[in-house]
């Protein structure tokens, strides 16, 4: 279960798993490793850097998957039987993959979401208790902590990420939509955008969109939305962030650990 972020507060050390590396991430530093050529290399890529700073005294430690996309489901269809079905119906999980999934309490859902079996033994080999989660949870979460019914009852929160999108919909500070989208260029950007305002009938005055933080990185972005909507907001929980890509692929991400 995702708690409130009080382990922000707390020494605390992230890995964060995307597809082409993964970044360690403490509260003072982000330090991103490319995927060594076979599992035995980042095995002891992440031994060495856990022996390295393990002077640091950690009181929090977490992984988090941001390779692929995640999937929804109630609790009340929900059947721990058949992870890969729900799964299937949204993203095809390669063959060495296993599916595992969070309890999103507050909402009454399971994220379920595919994992590298062979990363998750070489976690649960070390003596270290992991939390281990999807950004999607995270996310979830973030959004519906900042959504607001003071202007408009409807929210439409942009989250950013070097290759994607992730698009969620709320409506009186309840999940109505959320997707993840693949995007190399403005117009993938803009389609997908105008894709969801279309399919839930958005009035250009019944809706606001916001931006998860303001990255430098993304500012042509922002600037492309401002011709075609006039009620845009950025979340100001943190000041604009310029972490380059290099260092973590989703730069809003990157400071929240649990």
């Amino acid at each position: 279960m995702l708690s409130e972020n009080s382990n922000k507060q707390k020494k605390s050390l992230s890995i964060h798993y995307f597809k082409k590396g993964f970044s360690f991430c403490t509260t003072n530093s982000v330090d991103f490793f490319s995927h060594p050529g076979d599992m035995s290399e980042f095995e002891y890529t992440f031994r060495n850097f856990l022996e390295k700073n393990y002077h640091e005294n950690f009181e929090y430690f977490s992984i988090i998957f941001f390779q692929n996309p995640s999937t929804l489901v109630p609790y009340v269809f929900f059947d721990n039987q058949r992870l890969d079905d729900y799964l299937n119906l949204y993203f095809k999980k390669p063959k060495a993959e296993i599916v595992i999934f969070d309890k999103l309490i507050n909402q009454e859902r399971i994220n379920i979401y595919s994992v590298p079996k062979k990363i998750y033994n070489i976690i649960d080999k070390l003596d270290i208790d992991f939390n281990i989660f999807h950004y999607n949870s995270l996310l979830i979460k973030r959004v519906l902590n900042l959504s607001s019914i003071k202007k408009f009852s409807k929210q439409l929160f942009i989250h950013l990420h070097f290759n994607a999108m992730d698009i969620f919909l709320v409506k009186n500070k309840s999940l109505l939509f959320n997707n993840r989208f693949i995007i190399k260029k403005q117009n993938d950007f803009m389609y997908y955008l105008f894709f969801v305002i279309e399919q839930f009938n958005l009035g250009p005055h019944q809706f606001e969109i916001v931006f998860l933080g303001r990255i430098d990185a993304f500012e042509s972005y922002y600037e492309i939305v401002k011709h075609y909507h006039s009620n845009i907001t950025f979340t100001n929980e943190e000041p604009s962030i310029n972490l380059k890509f290099s260092k973590h692929h989703a730069p809003y991400l990157s400071p929240y650990f649990n």
